[in-house]
């Protein structure tokens, strides 16, 4: 009998297996993929790209699970990753025909509420649904509530927001509904409830009896102590999370005592002071974990009064100041446990020492504490039971003590992060340690011999991470043969590496390899494929691998994650990549010297990731890459290369592609009307050869937050319906021939950065900047615009970087710009401002900013128990988070860009780099007045530019005070008196110039930064003297800098001034009465004189005639006659 059930569940399967999955259920995806996205405007997979594909069976496609034994799909994973545009109706009617559906997660879906009549009360038809996930959805608790607990099948339940989310009551949704007592969940096993803020549990009660519930999670709540008696209608609690609520002060053990069959509690993030017994002397037998922590409790008083918990195996205490000496000793008394984790908690020096009485712990787990000093030879080395310690992340210095090979239980050992030494093959510890299974030093300043042969008796070992440390070269065993098979293997980053590690060659279980940051040198590695088939990632960037890439002989079924960029490969893109890895989820092989055509198999159907940036590839992009071969590709970067033609079809219209990076590459042509994608976050195709009009077909993208199209030959104006890209963040189209004004309608837009400088865009700028509150880059330089900087100015309160150079700008500089104190860089050169310098430009605040730089979705996913690292190495998933091995393939590029005149010349800033530069440049207007006192205040300023306006006075004494200036410019106006001699504290200048001004006495002397300077920077002022002038000061006081120093320099000036004056005066009128005596008293040379007179108004007078009168007369009657 057993027989024959087998055959049949084979012949059933061969059915299933040939034939895919439901018809039914596959139009359903399809049809439930464009609701989604025509409500909610989130696209979470394409499925319609994957049935264009003619891969039809949807048990197989992104987010789908189906049975192996129906076919049926029996979980839809629908959780969003990015924004969810306006939000989402639901239907339940789009989810009835997956008649076997038990499991449907839709948290981060913004639904808002439901279509008429088509609730979540109608996911009752499921007769198989057990889970459902609705967290960060912003509908009201009661009301989802209430339409949720008329799903009697389900055993799973997760609710939940970020704090402070505002609610939202659907229109469709029956008031009345709320009062009706509906059947109830009654076999509910697992409730989350978070961030709802509520501090009364009797809300549940509209879920009905819960008496099988065995979990329940109330984070992020305003529960107070007395909720443990409230939950006494929970009889089968075991599992309670209670962590960020407003637990106070002391709680009362018996009303926790009380839950008999709790097993799991978490009071983390709770202001707790202790555990109070007022009645009786009764313990809490049933509980085995405890989650405590923060940095507002008693950790003391806590720890101490933990006694009542008689059977506690696990305890945690994160994020807490655990220095007190008494909490030693208060530890040591909890004889049952047997887990300690104490991550982020900084532990009293003598912790370790003391902790050896501890003799049943297993675990030690202490992360990220900021520890410090060395580690002892005593107390935490006589745990004989211990299996994993885990110190990643503190400040421990020196040696390993030896004691550390006593530890013969040890499974799991993380020492990364510290500031460890020594080399680790120079004592036995290791080969001690011969039941380790994980092992990672890395970043630390440890000796590792390229042999590995201290490890060659650990016969457990699948993990090992020796990354950041001194690779040291040993002959003595260099053909050993290992005892081990790694899984996961990283020697990234290290210092001597000259070649990979010999035992690799022996290795053929390898998961994950890591070998990036090592400049290696040779062919690429390709036999480490053919020996570890089952390799899901290799990360070889930032090395010297040379000659082209070749392909293993064997298909590799495993492999998702190719990264080999920032090496020398050379030759052509491997033909057939797609049939070598089918399950190839990412590929970078940026940076490199590749070369020729990308070929049209380069991608598979599971292909999410492709950056091939920064080569020289040619020819065209295969018209299919992110349609038909790849309908999953979601960032691709062809950026700098020497491709071309036209970037898609007008039928090209991917479905997933979200990040498009086309930049420094040949494309030509028009901008295709598709190219805003729907699916876009990310678009840039600057610095390529796109010509004609912006397309307006906008309407249809709500995700788009960066579009670049700068320094392409586009033209004509910027289309009105770029205002429908509702969350846009960067709108960059500079260095183009864009005519016309800026949309009124922009200045709605969320925009940070703004770039349009180089185009013939004019107007006036007051619709322009009035409404920008989050601008952050406002850059408009060498366009036409007119007309005053209006006041408004004054309300973009983000506003770092102000570029409005070479324009048509007049009137005076608005007082209102002083209210920017975020203002960094300010640039209003070559325009036709007028009037004088706000004194209040001295007050900006010239601070250093954290500049937008690049972000990239990174994290390091640590596994706190060896437990669960087994079950996520030996995954499929998650593998490309193991370690977080950073990887440029997320950045998406939102870097600011600014350019700025400074020492004579134009920089382009970005980065961390922009950050640190602040300057204001003023220069090419028609300022008057004198320079503000008050300009002296900005110490942090790095550049000031005030040239070629109509400034006039002296240079402030106050300019002294600029410490960090490193360009001054105050050439050619009509600055008069003398240079101040306190500049010559100014150390960081590299560039001066006040030539061309009515400066006088003595430049400074020729020492510190004043000794680079040559005349050039004083020229133009006769009456400056001094080297390196050719003018040389006389030995007078009133002209050296001794007399300045004495505080009498303005009056020398004065002098100075007053005694050109006089000596003009006086010689001018000696030489009119020397002229007048001689023409008195000699009566030929009076004669003479008159004559001259007389001849020269003549021939003027005739000049005049010949030359200018006459011909005018003569065409004049040309003209009439």
């Amino acid at each position: 009998m057993g027989n024959i059930k087998f055959l049949l569940l084979v012949f059933f399967l061969i059915v299933v297996v040939v034939n895919g999955c439901w018809e039914e259920e596959r139009n359903a995806l399809l049809e439930l993929q464009t609701n989604i996205m025509s409500s909610n405007g989130e696209l979470l997979v394409d499925w319609a790209g994957y049935n264009a594909a003619h891969f039809v069976d949807c048990c197989f496609w992104d987010r789908v699970k189906c049975s192996l034994e129906t076919g049926r799909v029996i979980k839809l994973d629908l959780e969003a990753d990015f924004g969810t545009g306006d939000g989402w109706l639901f239907n339940a009617s789009l989810f009835l025909p997956f008649k076997s559906l038990q499991v449907l997660l839709l948290s981060s879906q913004n639904i808002i509420g439901w279509t008429k009549n088509e609730g979540f009360s109608k996911l009752r038809q499921l007769p198989n649904l057990k889970e459902v996930d609705l967290q960060y959805n912003p509908i009201d608790p009661k009301v989802l509530l209430s339409s949720l607990c008329w799903i009697s099948s389900l055993e799973v339940l997760k609710l939940g927001v970020d704090v402070d989310t505002s609610f939202s009551i659907p229109m469709t949704y029956n008031t009345n509904m709320m009062s009706k007592k509906c059947g109830g969940l009654s076999n509910l096993r697992e409730l989350w409830f978070e961030g709802y803020e509520i501090n009364d549990i009797n809300i549940l009660s509209a879920l009905g009896e819960l008496r099988n519930l065995e979990k329940l999670i109330l984070d992020d709540n305003n529960f107070n102590s007395t909720i443990f008696s409230s939950l006494k209608i929970f009889p089968s609690l075991k599992h309670l999370n209670l962590a960020a609520n407003e637990i106070n002060g002391n709680v009362e053990m018996n009303d926790i005592i009380d839950l008999s069959n709790l097993e799991y509690l978490d009071l983390s993030d709770n202001n707790i002071h202790s555990f109070a017994t007022t009645k009786g002397n009764k313990k809490m037998t049933s509980l085995r974990s405890l989650l405590l922590g923060s940095s507002y409790s008693n950790s003391s008083r806590v720890i101490r009064s933990l006694k009542s918990f008689s059977s506690l195996k696990s305890l945690s205490y994160k994020n807490s100041n655990l220095t007190s000496p008494s909490i030693i000793y208060a530890l040591r008394n909890l004889s049952t446990v047997e887990y300690l984790y104490f991550k982020g908690s900084s532990l009293n020096d003598n912790f370790l020492p003391n902790i050896g009485q501890m003799t049943s712990l297993k675990v030690l787990n202490m992360p990220s504490g900021g520890n410090n000093g060395t580690l002892p030879n005593q107390g935490w080395c006589e745990l004989k039971y211990i299996e994993e310690l885990d110190f990643l992340n503190n400040n421990f210095v020196g040696t390993l003590p030896l004691c550390l090979g006593n530890l013969t239980s040890l499974r799991w050992l993380s020492l990364a992060g510290n500031n460890l030494h020594g080399n680790i093959a120079s004592h036995s510890i290791w080969r001690r340690l011969t039941s380790l299974e994980y092992l990672d030093i890395a970043d630390n300043q440890f000796d590792v011999p390229l042999s590995f042969s201290q490890f060659s008796d650990h016969k457990k070992l699948i993990y090992l991470n020796v990354g950041y440390n001194t690779i040291i070269t040993d002959t003595e065993y260099q053909n050993w043969i290992p005892n081990f098979q790694l899984e996961f293997f990283a020697i990234q980053r290290c210092i001597a590496l000259q070649k990979l590690p010999s035992f690799l060659h022996y290795q053929y279980d390898l998961r994950i390899l890591a070998i990036e940051g090592n400049q290696l040198q040779g062919k690429f590695p390709t036999w480490l494929l053919e020996n570890n088939t089952r390799l899901a990632a290799i990360y070889g960037r930032d090395n010297a691998f040379s000659g082209p890439l070749k392909l293993p002989s064997s298909v590799h079924l495993h492999l998702e994650a190719v990264d080999v960029s920032n090496n020398k490969l050379n030759g052509h893109i491997p033909q057939n990549m797609s049939l070598a890895f089918p399950k190839l989820l990412s590929l970078n092989m940026s940076h490199n010297h590749l070369e020729g055509p990308i070929p049209s198999k380069i991608s598979g159907i599971y292909l999410t990731i492709l950056d091939l940036s920064v080569n020289f590839l040619s020819g065209e992009v295969p018209g299919d890459l992110a349609v038909v071969d790849s309908p999953q590709l979601f960032y691709l970067r062809l950026s700098n290369n020497k491709l071309k033609g036209k970037i898609f079809s007008e039928e090209f219209r991917p479905h997933v592609l979200s990040f498009l990076y086309l930049n420094d590459n040949n494309f030509e042509g028009a901008l295709p009307s598709n190219v805003f994608l729907s699916s876009l976050i990310t678009l840039d195709a600057s610095r390529n050869n796109f010509s004609g009009e912006i397309p307006g077909c906008t309407r249809d993208n709500r995700r788009l937050l960066q579009l670049d199209l700068s320094k392409n030959h586009l033209q004509g104006l910027i289309p009105v319906e770029i205002c429908n890209l509702k969350i846009i963040n960067v709108l960059a189209i500079s260095e183009n021939k864009i005519s016309g004004s800026i949309p009124s309608c922009v200045s709605s837009l969320p925009l940070k950065h703004i770039h349009l400088q180089k185009n013939q865009l004019g107007g006036e700028l007051g619709h322009v900047i009035f409404n920008f509150s989050s601008l952050i880059t406002l850059d408009l330089r060498y366009n036409n615009f007119a007309g005053n900087i209006p006041y408004t100015i004054g309300s973009l309160s983000n506003l770092n970087y102000l570029l409005l150079s070479n324009n048509k700008l007049e009137g005076d500089i608005p007082t209102q710009i002083c209210m920017l104190n975020n203002l960094s860089i300010v640039d209003l050169s070559f325009n036709k401002l007028y009037g004088p310098l706000p004194p209040c430009l001295g007050y900006l605040t010239q601070t250093k900013k954290d500049a937008e730089i690049s972000w990239t979705y990174f994290a390091e996913n640590y596994r706190g128990s060896w437990l669960n690292f087994v079950i996520w190495m030996r995954s499929k998933r998650h593998y490309h988070d193991s370690h977080g091995l950073l990887s440029d393939l997320f950045l998406m590029d939102v870097e600011t860009q600014v350019q700025f005149s400074t020492k004579k010349n134009s920089y382009t800033y970005k980065g961390n780099i922009l950050k640190y530069m602040s300057g204001i440049d003023l220069s090419s207007n028609r300022l008057t007045g004198e320079i503000p006192v008050e300009l002296g205040n900005m110490s942090n300023i790095h550049a000031l530019n005030l040239s070629h306006n109509h400034l006039n006075g002296r240079i402030p004494n106050t300019f002294s005070n600029l410490q960090e200036i490193e360009s001054l410019d105050l050439s050619c106006n009509r600055l008069n008196g003398s240079i101040p001699v306190g500049l010559l504290e100014l150390n960081s200048l590299a560039v001066f110039s006040v030539a061309y001004n009515n400066l006088s006495g003595a430049v400074p002397d020729f020492k510190a930064q004043f000794g680079t300077f040559n005349k050039s920077s004083y020229e133009g002022n006769p009456f400056l003297c001094g080297y390196p002038l050719d003018n040389k000061c006389g030995m007078s006081p009133k002209l050296s800098n001794t007399s300045n120093i004495n505080g009498d320099e303005e009056s020398s000036e004065l002098e100075d001034i007053q005694c050109f004056y006089i000596g003009f005066v006086v010689s001018f009128g000696a030489i009119l009465l020397g002229l007048a005596a001689a023409l008195c008293l000699n009566r030929h040379w009076r004669r003479a004189w008159f004559r001259m007179i007389e001849a020269l108004m003549f021939y003027c007078y005739y000049f005049v005639l010949d030359n200018i009168v006459t011909p005018i007369k003569s065409r004049w009657y040309k003209n009439v006659g």
